[in-house]
C-alpha cells in the first residue's frame, strides 16, 4: 500500500492500516523534507486551528490538552507522538514526490512512479488495488530503500 502525504490524513491512515491490517506492507511518502502536512508547511505567525481538536484529533489518539483550538506546534507535537507512539516513523519517506499514477483496471494495479528529491532518482512502485497481493517496484534508474518492506524488480 501506498500513502501518498505524510500530514493528518496519511498519518492516520497508516495508524490504521498498521493496527487493522497489520500483514500488509506500507510506505508513506512525502515530498516534502519534513511530516506534518499544512500544519509545517504555513510558518506564518498566529496559524492555528480553526477546529475544535477535540473533535478533529485521531479518533485512536484523543486530544487531552485543556486548549481546544492549537497552534501549529501544537499540532505538529501531536502528529509527532503519534507516528512515535505508534511505530509509524520506519514507514514515512521525505523527499520522495509522485510524478505520475497509472491504473489497469484490468489487472487492478496501480503503477506510481516516484521521484527522490536528494538524487532524481525515478523508480516506480507497483501495487494492487484491494486484493492481499503484494506490492512490487521496478526500478528506473534506482530502487527505493529495502526498509520501504516492498519487493523490488529490474526495469
Amino acid at each position: 500500500m501506498l500513502v501518498v502525504g505524510a500530514g493528518l490524513t496519511g498519518i492516520g491512515m497508516g495508524y490504521h492500516l498498521r493496527t487493522q491490517q497489520p500483514g500488509r506492507t506500507f510506505a508513506i511518502i512525502e515530498s516534502r523534507d519534513a511530516m506534518g502536512g499544512t500544519w509545517d508547511l504555513f510558518r506564518y505567525p498566529g496559524i492555528r486551528s480553526d477546529a475544535d481538536l477535540h473533535i478533529f484529533g485521531f479518533g485512536f489518539k484523543p486530544w487531552t490538552r485543556d486548549n481546544a483550538i492549537a497552534d501549529a506546534d501544537e499540532i505538529l507535537d501531536y502528529l509527532r507522538e503519534t507516528i512515535d507512539e505508534n511505530g509509524l516513523g520506519r514507514h514515512i519517506h521525505l523527499g520522495h514526490k509522485v510524478v505520475s499514477a497509472d491504473f489497469v483496471r484490468a489487472d487492478e494495479r496501480w503503477t506510481v512512479t516516484l521521484e527522490r528529491a536528494a538524487d532524481g532518482a525515478r523508480f516506480a512502485v507497483t501495487a494492487t488495488c484491494c486484493s492481499p497481493r503484494p506490492a512490487t517496484t521496478t526500478s528506473t534508474r534506482d530502487t527505493p530503500p529495502s526498509s520501504w518492506g516492498v519487493t523490488t524488480s529490474a526495469a
